[in-house]
């Protein structure tokens, strides 16, 4: 299927998307980790793993390239669950399986795969890292006589004389030929023995087997949670680089001396590469490569992993009769535990009840109803990691401290005291005795403070002994110590008879004796004694005897370490720093230096040593980013020991924090402020320096210092109006720190002020008018000392002051002329002079005030009609001559409160008209007289007063959404809404068949619209209704519709056809019967539609439609192809679910019989000479860029492949990196420079000929033309020249050129 090739985040891989538009939610597949490339051994297991996403859910198929995959025993596919991990397993493999094989996920939107190589060792390493076979020479020679020997038996003539072959020659040609021709070459060179040849060829298989296991040494997980693998192998050059890499990733790995995650000890021939502290992460497939050729691979498998406890099991105490709950916590999941009983498995029941979370890391027992039988060892096992903790039942008699011995063996002693057996019946620890004279025996608690097994008895009576110790007050188990070099230690454990002769071993081994150990035991405790601990005694001890297993460590410590983190190291910046730390101990010690829990490794600045007697930190000129806590880490067999350091850097401070703001700027100073540096250097800062510049000069002024208390300086050398720039400067001990320079700030001058707001009229009098006024925003460079008010008459143009004197209130009374018209304005002064006069005032009369007029008389409504209403009124009275101007007229609604103007200006006369009115429309008017002095009291309208409404006849507002005809489901809502319009409101009647409707109809009418509603519609309710409107005036207007109650199976899509069957009635033709649907019975206009296709995802094509019977032939069938069948029924109201075949139908198309007859068998030549099948290509790239070379050869034997450039040989050249993959062959140059420009050649050459191709590499940037010789002053030229492929070069406008083919 054709479609668009999508990029994929993983390199390799090709997607490819079949639609143009995904849908949303769904997407292409794409690969989230695809396979590796493998080399493995002969007969070993090869494991392809590929995570694949997709939705929907894409089907994965694996192939390979030159033959099938059909023997289920040797190619399994699998998928796993927990990881999303599609895998191709490949069992025993041979030299024949080396392949490229293929990863495919397809879903319906699009397609991608990607490929991996396997590659088979046969043989052992050799002394380059390579595969080492048996000389060309003599393998040949061995084939050609396998070869003679099959000719001379196929033309039956008397065989030849053979030449002369060693026995070792001959064994080594059994050993590689095919089992058919044992007997011939027996009988050839004269082995009569065949059952001896037989055992001989088995013994050397074996032999070879054995020693290619020897070789390599896939990767295992010890008891200690570390994870190795080991091969052999010789490098031909030392100084080739060994790379170790897990699923493709290149690792960082450690020599063995330091401690890290990935360690690599080389012993003679033999390399050992360690995994420590495996964890689930780090399962995957790890492969060992020297230079660029893989040498090995194996497989961390997840499930080899040990599992972790994050809460292992705890003992637990629980009277007789009672429920003991055990509860364990894992770090991986585990959903199949074994429970264990003294070594017994238990099985889920009543007694015992056992859960698992669904994420299979928390684990509980329940055990119902213990008894003194249920006492002991329990033990959960989950494959690769065990748990176990005791279970001790409390008896009635423990509680009641009875001597009795049920639950010790006690054997009385002279006077009163007793020998006491820590173990009881089940091997459970616990403690008994009897008592000291002058009280019965007590029992000893079986259980510490500490809920661990131990017991002693107590004296007295009923006592109990001391919680965590045994008989003598001895631990019963080892337990870790660890102690400074030259102190004593000590490992004490107790048993259970006293006949126990036990045996102490140190790291796995028996120790029977030992410098400045002492072995000793008393009755049931056994010790080791080390007077003086030395770096030997440190290690893993294990004690042995009876039953009794136990093992602790003893970790000796130096002295020398004690006090490092006392005091840190303090170091100036700019200096080397070296960290020093002697230690002493078993080796191998791993040595390790972290910082802020990262692991530090060698780079330009810092570096780490490490001798047999200290660790070294060396840091080249430290800064402050070096400052810190330091951890060393030491870890050898025995344990791990870490000392913590600290390291000081100090410093000049870093510049003070910015910016630099300005607090205050005038004429006469400059004040500004800044924060204290963020990095002091490790010394408190002592002061600051401000220093200033004038803008235009060079030189800078030192104008004086702040404590470090102060962050702010004010500076009172400026002049007015010029420019300057600050920089101040952190200092302390160390030094002075980096300036932190202003922006350019000018220094202000003596400005004037600006001019206030016009004055506002407060009151007025016949000689005096009182004014107000604001100041103004701009005061200029200093405070205002006072205003200055002025006046003048309305008309003229003089403005004439009011007072001599300046004013400094914001009011002032002006004394004027009775009956003249003035104006008024204000300006500030300050001590640069007088400012801007602000706007004059509004023109005001020098009189006394007037009173405001009064209420209008007579206000009513003249008319109205359906949207005005007239009003009129009478003037008001007289009043002193005030003189009425006009009138302001203001309405409301009766249900709000707010009054609105009418009309934007007032009514000059008695009467006005208010428009705009909604027909029925209620509401208050009022109207109020307006006059020089004021405006009047206002006169409303005693009644509300609304506009006549207009008449609408009733109509019924009918249109598509509104069906005459409905068919409802029985037991659905009918729901009928018809909209009508009328004025005054017309009255609604439904009716039924011309009758009331029934109880259960309901009927709305509101906001002009008048609904039917029947919740649950019966067959009953099936008829025709009618809707009337109807007004006052006697006009009426109706609508009628029906509507049909019918049955839910009646008003449904039809159900799907039954199940379809295919017969071949007639030959080459096709017979469709099905089952006709459930719905066909009650349905008289059903009917069915047959399709088909092609292909499972094709499009569906219309065969027959419109029958009414459940049989249709189809006689168009093409022999060989699939055919897929679908039916579906169809009615009025739609079609119902198809019903398909479930096989394909196919007639078989018969094949032409035709024979063949073998050509008589003819010895062929297969040698031929090198030939280039994909010549070399020339290239231009960009300088720094990395440039890949690649041809493909062809030739027999296989020919040996040289890469030149400019006729200097390039294999040992290590700035080139040349592959040759099955006759691919490719040349890498990494990083290009000028150097590398020029002509390179691949030469392919065996003992038939040789063939070369040659390529020239340009970097692009070269000012000089590409090829020179080809190019004679002109922009275009074609080639071909010698040695090289046709092309030509042709230069574009931006001075870049491009190689064509």
């Amino acid at each position: 299927m054709a479609g668009t090739i999508v990029k994929s985040a993983i390199p390799g891989v090709v997607v490819t998307q079949f639609v143009n538009d995904v849908p949303q939610g769904c997407s292409t597949p794409d690969f989230e980790k695809k396979p590796l490339t493998l080399t493995l051994q002969e007969g070993k297991t090869a494991i392809f793993r590929a995570v694949i996403k997709g939705v929907p859910a894409p089907e994965v198929k694996w192939s390979r390239t030159r033959k099938g995959m059909d023997d289920p025993t040797k190619y399994e596919m699998s998928f796993n669950s927990a990881t999303n991990e599609f895998i191709l397993q490949i069992k025993s493999l041979v030299l024949d399986d080396s392949d490229l094989y293929r990863c495919c996920a397809v879903n319906a939107y699009g397609e991608a795969s990607c490929c991996a190589g396997l590659r088979i060792i046969q043989g052992r390493t050799g002394s380059s890292g390579t595969l080492h076979r048996p000389p060309c020479s003599q393998a040949d020679s061995l084939k050609k006589t396998l070869l003679d020997s099959k000719k001379m038996l196929r033309k039956r003539v008397a065989a030849p004389k053979p030449k002369p072959l060693d026995k070792e020659a001959v064994w080594q040609l059994l050993l590689h030929a095919d089992r058919r021709d044992y007997e011939k070459i027996c009988m050839k060179y004269g082995i009569v023995d065949f059952r001896g040849m037989l055992r001989k060829l088995q013994e050397m298989r074996k032999d070879t087997e054995t020693e290619q296991e020897k070789n390599f040494e896939h990767i295992k997980v010890n008891k200690e949670g570390n994870a190795t693998f080991s091969l052999e192998m010789e490098l031909k050059n030392s100084s080739s680089n060994v790379y170790l890499l897990k699923d493709g990733e290149r690792l960082r790995y450690g020599t063995g001396d330091e401690y890290r995650k990935h360690c690599l000890r080389r012993v003679g021939r033999r390399y050992y590469f360690t995994v420590n502290d495996v964890q689930p992460e780090d399962a995957g497939v790890y492969q060992v490569r020297v230079e660029d050729v893989p040498i090995f691979s194996t497989e961390l498998d997840a499930q080899a992993i040990p599992v972790r406890f994050r809460q292992p099991l705890s003992d637990v105490r629980c009277a007789e009769a009672g429920d003991a709950e055990f509860q364990c916590v894992l770090c991986t999941p585990c959903h199949e535990p074994l429970w264990l009983h003294k070594s017994h498995p238990l099985q889920a029941s009543d007694k015992h009840q056992m859960s698992v979370t669904p994420d299979g890391l928390t684990h509980k027992l329940i055990v119902r109803n213990v008894g003194p039988s249920d006492s002991g060892l329990y033990t959960l096992d989950v494959g690769q990691g065990s748990s176990r903790a005791w279970l001790l039942v409390e008896c009635e008699c423990l509680a009641a401290g009875c001597a009795c011995g049920v639950l010790a063996q006690n054997i009385s002693l002279p006077g009163g005291s007793g020998r006491r057996s820590p173990y009881g019946k089940d091997g459970l620890p616990i403690g008994a005795g009897v008592g000291e004279a002058g009280g019965a025996g007590g029992l000893g608690s079986p259980y510490g403070k500490d809920v661990l097994p131990a017991g002693t008895g107590g004296a007295g009576a009923g006592g109990f002994g001391e919680a965590l110790y045994g008989p003598d007050g001895q631990p019963l188990g080892l337990a870790t110590v660890r102690v400074l070099k030259g102190e004593p230690a000590e490992l004490s454990c107790t048993v259970s008879k006293d006949n126990v002769t036990g045996t102490w071993f140190k790291d796995g081994l028996k120790l029977t004796n030992m410098d400045g150990v002492i072995f000793e035991k008393k009755g049931l405790v056994h010790k080791l004694i080390i007077n003086k601990a030395d770096d030997i005694h440190a290690g893993k001890y294990r004690f042995e005897g009876g039953d009794v297993k136990t093992e602790a460590s003893i970790f000796v410590d130096k002295v020398l370490l004690k006090n490092l983190t006392s005091v840190p190291t303090v170091a100036k910046a700019g200096e080397s720093v070296k960290l020093r730390i002697p230690f002493e101990g078993r080796g191998p010690i791993r040595a390790a230096w972290l910082k802020d829990r990262m692991e530090l490794g060698d780079d330009t600045r810092i570096r780490v040593d490490k001798t047999d007697t200290c660790t070294t930190l060396s840091i080249s000129s430290c800064d402050r980013r070096d400052c810190g806590d330091y951890k060393v880490r030491l870890k050898n067999d025995s344990g791990v020991l870490e000392i913590n350091l600290k390291l000081m850097v100090i410093d000049k401070p870093q510049p003070p924090a910015g910016p630099i703001k300005i607090v205050e700027n005038s004429s006469d100073n400059i004040t500004i402020q800044w924060k204290p540096p963020k990095d002091d250097g490790g010394k408190p800062v002592q002061r600051y320096l401000v220093e200033r510049q004038q803008a235009g000069r060079n030189d800078w002024e030192t104008l004086g210092e702040t404590p470090r208390s102060c962050t702010s300086f004010t500076t009172s050398k400026v002049e007015e109006e010029m420019s300057y720039y600050f920089r101040v400067r952190a200092v302390n001990a160390e030094g002075v720190s980096d300036a932190l320079e202003s922006e350019e700030v000018k220094a202000a001058g003596k400005a004037s002020p600006g001019a206030p707001d016009p004055p506002e009229i407060i009151s007025t009098s016949r000689d005096t008018i009182t004014i107000s006024w604001k100041a103004p925003c701009k005061t200029g460079a200093s405070q205002i000392t006072g205003y200055i008010v002025q006046k003048r008459k309305k008309g003229t143009v003089t403005w004439l002051p009011v007072t001599n004197v300046l004013v400094d209130l914001k009011r002032q009374n002006c004394h004027l002329k009775k009956g003249v018209q003035y104006e008024f304005r204000v300006a500030a002064v300050n001590a640069a002079g007088t400012g801007q006069p602000s706007d004059p005032s509004e023109p005001t009369f020098a009189r006394d005030p007037t009173k405001s007029p009064g209420q209008v008389q007579g206000l009513k409504v003249s008319s109205s009609d359906s949207t005005s209403v007239t009003l009129t009124w009478n003037k008001p009275a007289v009043q002193d001559g005030n003189d009425v101007k006009g009138y302001e007229v203001e309405m409301r609604p009766c249900n709000s409160l707010s009054w609105t103007k009418c009309f934007t200006l007032p009514a000059e006369s008695t009467s006005c008209r208010v428009q705009g009115l909604q027909p029925r429309e209620k509401l208050f008017l009022r109207v109020r007289a307006l006059s020089n002095g004021g405006s009047g009291e206002p006169s409303e309208l005693e009644a509300c007063t609304g506009a006549a409404a207009a008449m609408v006849s009733p109509r019924l507002l009918i249109d598509d959404t509104v069906k005459s005809f409905l068919v409802i489901k029985a037991g659905n809502p009918l729901r009928v809404k018809i909209p009508f319009e009328g004025s005054p409101e017309p009255v609604v009647t439904w009716l039924k068949d011309g009758l009331p409707l029934p109880s259960q109809a309901v009927v709305s009418t509101e906001d002009g619209s008048t609904q039917l509603l029947l919740r649950a519609a019966e067959f009953s309710d099936s008829g025709t209704y009618t809707v009337e409107l109807g007004d006052e005036l006697g006009k009426r207007e109706t609508f009628i519709h029906s509507c049909d109650i019918v049955c839910p199976l009646l008003a449904d899509v039809p159900q799907p056809p039954g199940a379809v069957r295919l017969e071949e009635n007639v030959p080459n033709t096709v017979t469709v019967t099905w089952d006709p649907s459930a719905s066909e019975q009650w349905d008289k206009n059903l009917y069915y539609t047959v399709l088909k296709r092609e292909s499972q995802k094709g499009l569906w094509h219309v065969l027959g439609d419109l029958i009414y019977n459940n049989k249709f032939t189809f006689t168009r069938v093409v022999p060989g192809r699939d055919y897929y069948f679908r039916v579906v029924a169809k009615n009025d109201l739609g079609v119902s679910d198809p019903s398909d075949t479930v096989q394909p139908w196919r007639i078989w198309k018969k094949k032409a019989e035709f024979r063949v007859k073998a050509q008589k068998y003819r010895g062929v030549n297969q040698n031929q000479p090198p030939r280039f099948l994909v010549p070399l290509r020339s290239h231009v790239v960009v300088t720094g860029s990395e440039c890949h070379m690649s041809c493909a050869v062809g030739g027999h034997p296989p020919p040996k492949i040289t890469w030149y450039k400019d006729s200097r040989d390039l294999s040992r050249d290590p700035n080139y990196f040349c592959t040759n993959d099955f006759g691919v062959c490719s040349l890498v140059v990494p990083g290009v420079t000028k150097q590398d420009e020029g002509e390179y050649m691949v030469e392919a050459s065996n003992e038939v000929g040789r063939a070369y191709s040659k390529a020239f590499l340009a970097i692009k940037g070269n000012s000089a033309m590409l090829f020179p010789w080809w190019i004679q002053g002109c922009h275009c030229c074609p080639g071909p020249q010698k040695g090289f492929p046709a092309s030509f070069t042709c230069w574009q406008s931006n001075g870049t050129f491009g190689l064509f083919y």
